[in-house]
């Protein structure tokens, strides 16, 4: 059970999430598939194929979703998708490349009591406009105003590329952000290699037969390593608690972007790290229930600590899922 795992152990240490035990055929097709994993990852990122909307999606967007609107400089707008109490603990949802805010759409349903929870469609995305933004400063930019629109901090959640805009966000805007969720997140520089085919999509030929989506997507990618050289320097700038949780057998994004991140991130008290063996990139759909948790994680992390009525200060008490 998700509740029982000690996911909110303290900042700076290091949880290892079991794989469950398989039978003999489940490991001797475990073993036939893996040289496939890089593909079906690829294809999955691609295509969306098994990233589906959850079942109750349809039904309830309406009854409980928000559909809103930022306006932005240039006559440009941010769309976002929110649910839960307006004036609660905003926590800020940012997809990776391609992808749309209903990704997040296990987190937009339920919402629990005292959150707001805002799934973003980065520019270039869903109902962001068609113009894409492929460096990261401009995509936290574009982001920043739902940071500043409040005069409380904002939990932020980045999943792949999504990672490293809250991490730009976090270093800087770091007295707006409250606590930082980094799931699958792209982070070393050195382990984005643009693939030749990459390059081939990105002339304006065969960028012009891509869907609309699918092009914007190469075209950040592409741009990511630079970014990500530019952003290393200043993660040592950010103030807020920090949880990473990383599948293990994750080949999009992976699992070395931790040990960077440990590297670069402040070493006090340095990032609670979550990695799941025999979990692959697409963690929001797989493991939603332990993002719940760690969610809880983070916002608890963000809060002060209570205090007694001689004004010392009190332990916080955590059951690891809330």
């Amino acid at each position: 059970m998700i509740t029982d795992l000690p996911i909110c152990d303290p900042l700076g240490q290091t949880i290892v999430i079991e794989a469950p035990e398989q039978t003999l055929a489940e490991g001797a097709l475990e073993f036939v598939l893996e040289p496939f994993q890089p593909l079906r990852e690829q294809v999955s990122a691609i295509t969306g194929i098994g990233l589906e909307p959850d079942e109750s999606w349809p039904e309830e967007q309406g009854r409980t979703v928000r559909q809103m609107r930022l306006a932005a400089a240039g006559g440009t707008h941010l769309g976002y998708l929110a649910a839960g109490q307006p004036d609660g603990q905003r926590v800020i949802f940012l997809h990776g490349s391609p992808g749309t805010a209903e990704e997040w759409d296990r987190f937009l349903l339920d919402v629990p009591a005292g959150q707001y929870h805002m799934a973003v469609d980065r520019p270039g995305f869903g109902t962001s406009g068609e113009e894409p933004r492929i460096e990261l400063a401009d995509q936290a930019a574009a982001v920043a105003p739902l940071l500043t629109a409040s005069a409380r901090p904002a939990v932020l959640v980045g999943y792949s590329y999504g990672g490293p805009v809250a991490l730009r966000l976090a270093a800087d805007y770091p007295d707006r952000v409250a606590g930082l969720l980094l799931v699958g997140a792209a982070a070393d520089p050195q382990l984005e290699q643009a693939h030749p085919l990459q390059q081939l999509a990105a002339l304006d030929f065969f960028a012009w037969l891509l869907p609309t989506e699918l092009a914007n997507a190469n075209a950040e990618l592409l741009n990511l390593q630079p970014g990500l050289e530019a952003l290393a320097p200043d993660l040592a700038r950010i103030t807020a608690p920090v949880t990473i949780v990383q599948g293990l057998a994750d080949t999009l994004v992976p699992p070395e972007n931790v040990t960077f991140l440990r590297a670069h991130l402040p070493a006090t008290p340095g990032p609670r790290v979550i990695l799941i063996e025999g979990a692959d990139h697409f963690l929001p759909w797989t493991h939603a229930d332990l993002l719940r948790a760690a969610l809880g994680c983070v916002i608890a992390d963000g809060r002060p600590a209570p205090q007694s009525a001689e004004g010392a200060s009190l332990p916080l008490l955590s059951s690891g899922a809330r």
